[in-house]
Formats: C-alpha cells, structure tokens, sequence
C-alpha cells in the first residue's frame, strides 16, 4: 500500500500536465497580486455592483505574502526537485553507457543521412572512420555485431549535466521566493516628517529620523529633484547617515530604504490646560479631506486625553472650493477641529490657525509652529535575496553549458556490402540546426578520405 501511495505520489510530481497547471495557478496568483497594486479591481465595480465586497477583499489581499503562495512556490520546488531526480538516470546512462547498436531504420528516419563508399575491408574502414572522428574530438564507440560493425561517436557529453545547476537555479529561484515572502516584508507608504522619527518596526529594531527635506522645481512649477537627509538609528544607536534620491537608496542589514514621494506636514504642539505637553512633532498631511479632494489632511491622536484632532492645509488647486463649510485657507493657515477619541463626533467648532498661533480646541490649546514637509518611502526587507543571486549564477552557468557546449551525437554503420565496404552516418539531431551543421563539417573530413558521399536511399545498396 505505502509502495503504491509513494509510486503515484512520485508519478503526480513528475506529471507535465500536473506542472502545467502549477505554472498556470502561479501565473493567475501573480496576476492577482499585480492588478492589486493598480485602479483596474476599482472599476468592476461600475460595472458589476455586487462584485464590491469582492474586490474590497481582494485589495485587503496580500498575495505574496499569503499561505496559498508559499505552498504553490513549495509544490513547483518538490515538482522541480522530484523531475530533476527522475532525470539522473537517463543523463548519465547517456553520458557514461550509451547504446552504441542501432538499426537501419535510423538511418531511414534520420536527416540528413549518408552513404560513404571503399574498396578497404570494413575493419580497416571503421579504424580510418574512428579516426576521423577522435580528430574532431569525438569520443567514439564501436561495436560489432556479425559483418556489421556499429560506430557511436559524442562530443561534450558532460555539456548534459548543464541541466543541473539549470533546475537546481529554479529551485533556488522558488526558495527564494518563499524566504521572501515567509521572512520579509515591504511597506510602500513609510512616510516620516522633518524633524521626527519613525520606527520601522518588524522586528528589526531600527529607528528612521528625518533631519531634512530639500526639494528644487522648475520654472513652471514641475519638480525637477527631491531629496531625504536621513539618519538611522538601530536601538539607541546612530548607524547611518544618506540623502535619499529617487536612484540612491539606502541599506542596512538587508533592509533598504527608497525615496518614493514627498508632502506637506506641520509641526503641531499641544498643551494641557495645566500647560504639561500632549503632543510635539511634525504631523505628515498624508491623506485628504472627505469633502474635499483637494485639501491635504492630517490627524493627531491624543489617547491619554480622549481626542483626535483633524488638521487641514489650503488646497492644493488655486481655484478649488473653500477647504471646510465658506472657510478658504490662506497660504501659511490650517483649519483644527478637536473630535472625542472614542465615538469621532465633533467637539465645539473648529479654528483657523496662522503658523505661529495657537487655539484651544476641546480643552487643549493647540500651537501650528511651522510648515514642514514629510518624506514618503518604501521599506523592503527580502532575506531571500542572496538566494536569488545564486539561483541567477546557477541560472547563467546552466544556460551557458547547454548552449556553448552542446551535446553533439553521430552514428554510423560499416558493413560489408558487394564486394566494398559501405558506411552509412547520421547526427542525433532532429530540430538542432547546430548538430547539423557539425555533422556536415565532419563530413567534409570523411569525404577526404573516402570520396563523395551518397544521400541515403540513392545508393544501390542503401536499401539492403
């Protein structure tokens, strides 16, 4: 029972039409995972209502993070693994014992085929023929069966174990992918103001603190450069100080920081009644007003003293409407509105507050210091990444053993045949042009010894 349970286990792994419904379930899995970072999972719902919980949930969905990707990573690598082992049999009978007997029913199938003619006995010609094809760097075989003496020659015969470090590449490729996916992590809206600090959390105890945000435009108003000047902290410690740009990321034990975007933030102080600090640091407007798409936004949560405040910057397009209700900011003024912590219902009425200004807000009295601007960045983490270089080496060797050293085969049959010798040759070589070519190369060589060759069956004797 367990022999048959492992047999049809090993049969399944080794199945084609198994491996290429993994590769089409992996395909549709990468599919999802792509569309999810655009608009294109927004719009079926304008078309299809009903599909909107669907396509919340698929939004919510971490592909490449998930469970079903792992174990479809996992299932291609045991395939891989299991096809690769099935194929070492094969590959080194072919390389250490292979079947030098063949037929003339090869030769009739084989293309291009040819007929070679002497008057020397067929001993003498399989020596000359042997020969010939040592010169060429052929490692050649012969057997004898009766009169008939049975010639298999090969070149680059180890060129065949170019598959190995090939597939032992796309298992690397695939573990990989799940170190990456089971260890590492990306975050894509990493955004940090001038003036704090931010930890990157997940486990790697690494601090990000914004000392300055530059950035230049052109003369119509375009940004021509934006730059982070960063230091970064593991634990208490300063390890590293950069200019993030756009090109010039920075790394740290494998975690690698990328200036993505930047935005308006505001440094906010909040105060007690009692004049004991609630709050001060820079406050990134990252997000925007609900009624308004044009005013960027920011919030501050004060869980010790049961509020939230939301903060408001003019808007962003000179001829929009007014940011809240009739209010229109000025350059240089936000909009605060003080809410409950617990349920978000509004407390009192909001304020206009000019840099430099304070206004009480809820029982808090709340100070805009200054302007500021906050960075946007990407934080990636991947510890599969060592492995994908080495499957990329392996990858680039196996690929350069196949094709810079091909597996070349020829096969000849001396016979004896009215009164002369015949030799009739053929390359292993269906649908590879480069072992035709050699093989007609050779073939030159054993004309200069032999005369002319004849195309298989326009030989009087080709078809004995």
């Amino acid at each position: 029972m367990i022999a048959v349970v492992v047999d049809r286990t090993w049969r399944f792994f080794c199945s084609v039409r198994a491996a290429l419904y993994e590769i089409i379930f992996l395909a549709v899995l990468i599919l999802i995972g792509t569309l999810k970072g655009s608009v294109i999972p927004a719009q079926i719902p304008r078309f299809v209502p009903a599909l909107e919980p669907l396509v919340a949930r698929w939004y919510a969905f971490d592909v490449f993070h998930s469970l079903i990707w792992t174990m479809t990573l996992t299932l291609l690598a045991v395939a891989i693994t299991i096809c690769t082992i099935n194929r070492v049999p094969g590959i080194w009978h072919a390389i250490a014992q292979p079947t030098v007997v063949t037929n003339r029913q090869f030769f009739r199938m084989a293309e291009p085929a040819v007929v070679e003619r002497s008057p020397d006995p067929p001993d003498a010609v399989a020596q000359d023929l042997v020969a010939i094809l040592r010169a060429r760097r052929y490692r050649v075989l012969t057997e004898q069966r009766g009169s008939d003496i049975h010639v298999y020659a090969d070149k680059n015969r180890w060129g065949n174990l170019g598959t190995f470090p090939f597939h032992l590449a796309l298992i690397l490729l695939l573990a990989g992918g799940i170190v990456g996916s089971e260890l590492g992590f990306r975050e894509t809206m990493f955004t940090v103001a001038e003036g704090a600090t931010r930890n990157v959390g997940r486990g790697t105890n690494l601090r990000l603190e914004l000392e300055r945000f530059v950035d230049s435009y052109s003369q119509i108003g375009t940004p021509t450069e934006y730059r982070s000047d960063v230091i970064l902290y593991d634990g208490d410690q300063e390890v590293q100080r950069a200019s993030l740009t756009v090109n010039n990321p920075l790394t740290y034990k494998g975690v690698t920081f990328y200036q993505a975007s930047y935005g308006q933030a505001a440094q906010i102080e909040v105060k007690e009644a009692t004049g004991n600090v609630a709050f001060a640091a820079a406050v990134p407007f990252d997000y925007v007003s609900r009624s308004n798409g044009d005013a960027p936004a920011g919030m501050v949560d004060l869980p010790a003293q049961g509020r939230r405040l939301e903060l408001f910057f003019p808007n962003l397009k000179l001829d929009a409407k007014p940011e809240i209700g009739t209010i229109k900011l000025q350059s240089g003024e936000l909009y605060a509105q003080a809410r409950d912590a617990r349920t978000n219902a509004k407390i009192g009425e909001g304020a206009v507050i000019a840099q430099g200004d304070a206004a009480r807000l809820g029982g808090l009295d709340v100070q805009f210091v200054r302007e500021r601007r906050f960075t946007v960045l990407q934080v990636a983490y991947n510890p599969g990444i060592p492995i994908l270089f080495s499957a990329a080496a392996l990858l680039v060797i196996g690929l350069a053993i196949t094709f810079y050293f091909p597996h070349r085969r020829m096969r000849a049959l001396v016979s004896a045949a009215g009164g002369e010798s015949e030799v009739v040759l053929a390359p292993l070589a269906k649908r590879d042009w480069g072992a035709k070519r050699d093989f007609v190369r050779t073939l030159t060589a054993i004309e200069a010894r032999f005369g002319p060759a004849t195309l298989w069956g326009r030989s009087s004797h080709a078809g004995d």
